[in-house]
């Protein structure tokens, strides 16, 4: 399995690339288009099946369209919980961050513990709300991407619309920090961490 990091967008954006041994892979919260996303897929010819959505801001989703064009039959998957996200340019913050309305209709919808199988990679499903009400976690062997909800020694604003400090601890609590300690993070912005790390020093939960 091979996994690659662009950092895209007005916010800076972690996007994420992942494949298996056979080129057939999926894309993570394309923040913008990266040309240099885009030659990795061509170069090395892969079959890119799915864009998976951490959760509905802006700067998650404002590449999804331009990957949707040059990848035609790419599926796009995102938390159920996130529909009024991903529908509303008003909530999702567009405008602001992008100066344009920025909406995405997923093509999979999926909730709590649903899985999904990318050529060899099984992936599965975790709802943390919080940093918005649909934000989700992917979880892969030894991997967890958690978007914006937990970061290396930080964790994700809660003043947007539909945040709550409250069920964001929550979520990473009971959650992120019941997958093995020796998970790595993969943060939807800053750099990697694993789960014992923040178990250990982040002092938004500790």
């Amino acid at each position: 399995m091979k996994i690659f990091r662009y950092i895209t967008g007005p916010i800076m954006v972690n996007t994420y690339l992942v494949y298996d041994e056979n080129g057939t892979g999926f894309i993570v919260d394309p923040g913008d288009y990266s040309r240099q996303l885009a030659d990795k897929i061509t170069t090395d010819r892969l079959d890119i099946q799915y864009i998976l959505i951490t959760h509905g801001h802006a700067d998650h989703i404002g590449g999804v369209e331009a990957f949707q064009k040059m990848l035609p039959d790419v599926k796009v998957a995102a938390c159920a919980a996130e529909h009024d996200l991903l529908s509303s340019p008003e909530h999702n913050s567009s405008p602001e961050f992008y100066g344009r309305d920025i909406t995405v209709q997923p093509n999979l919808w999926v909730s709590e513990g649903d899985s999904l199988k990318i050529g060899s990679i099984e992936l599965t499903f975790l709802e943390t709300p919080g940093h918005s009400p649909g934000g989700m976690a992917i979880v892969m062997d030894g991997y967890v991407f958690s978007g914006d909800t937990l970061f290396q020694g930080s964790v994700g604003r809660t003043d947007f619309y539909g945040c709550s400090f409250p069920a964001l601890i929550h979520s990473i609590r009971t959650k992120l920090f019941a997958l093995p300690d020796d998970t790595v993070v993969l943060p939807g912005h800053m750099e990697k961490t694993t789960i014992r790390f923040e178990k250990e020093n982040n002092p938004f939960v500790r």
